[in-house]
């Protein structure tokens, strides 16, 4: 595990799954740029069969996310082919909280689309979607042997992220984050408007955290 990590784990953190590098300044200047990295295997359905059109899914995700971030600053694109070559690791953000984690390499700049490097890297690792979710669930090792219930009929259509704001000249993550919301749906089940307003207002939360 490299230095950084180290560095990281003792760093503080909060009760709302936030954790803030030392040499964190604040939330980029819309003059900086923001390389978004597109979801590729972050993204999950945990209740596959509720959702209709499931392949369509993803790819509408990654457009409803970047449009929302391009309204809000210099956002730009990296494919997730990019993503392969990031590093998986696992990642202590509270005292029982862990996340699962792709990083780029120490030492590397990663290049948008544009072959152009972002001074950023908004970097999801995990983009979890199904029907009344809880974070802890998730991330909390001393609930990971708990069954989660299966509900019939579920009242929210959940999304959880796990992201990093990740200084693509530094190598360093700025920030950790997890970010949960829900969404009240009727009659169990829902349409793509209500799907992309949910990503909309997650995306909001997200960049509220970063």
């Amino acid at each position: 595990m490299r230095f950084f990590i180290f560095a990281f784990l003792l760093m503080s953190c909060s009760q709302n799954f936030t954790q803030t590098h030392k040499l964190y300044k604040g939330t980029p200047q819309k003059s900086e740029s923001i390389g978004y990295v597109e979801l590729g295997d972050a993204f999950m359905l945990t209740r596959a069969n509720w959702f209709e059109k499931q392949d369509t899914l993803k790819p509408l995700t990654d457009s409803v996310i970047f449009s929302e971030l391009a309204k809000t600053g210099n956002f730009s694109i990296i494919s997730e082919k990019e993503r392969e070559n990031f590093l998986r690791e696992s990642m202590k953000i509270d005292k029982t909280i862990f996340i699962k984690t792709r990083l780029p390499e120490q030492g590397i700049e990663v290049a948008n689309n544009n072959s152009a490097i972002p001074d950023y890297l908004f970097i999801i690792h995990e983009y979890t979607i199904g029907g009344d979710l809880a974070a802890e669930n998730f991330y909390d090792y001393t609930k990971a042997n708990l069954e989660m219930e299966q509900k019939k009929n579920v009242k929210n259509l959940s999304i959880i992220v796990t992201f990093t704001l990740w200084d693509n000249k530094k190598q360093i993550p700025l920030k950790n984050n997890i970010v949960s919301l829900q969404t009240p749906i009727k009659g169990n089940s829902f349409d793509t408007n209500l799907f992309i307003n949910a990503t909309k207002a997650v995306v909001k939360e997200c960049l509220k955290k970063m």
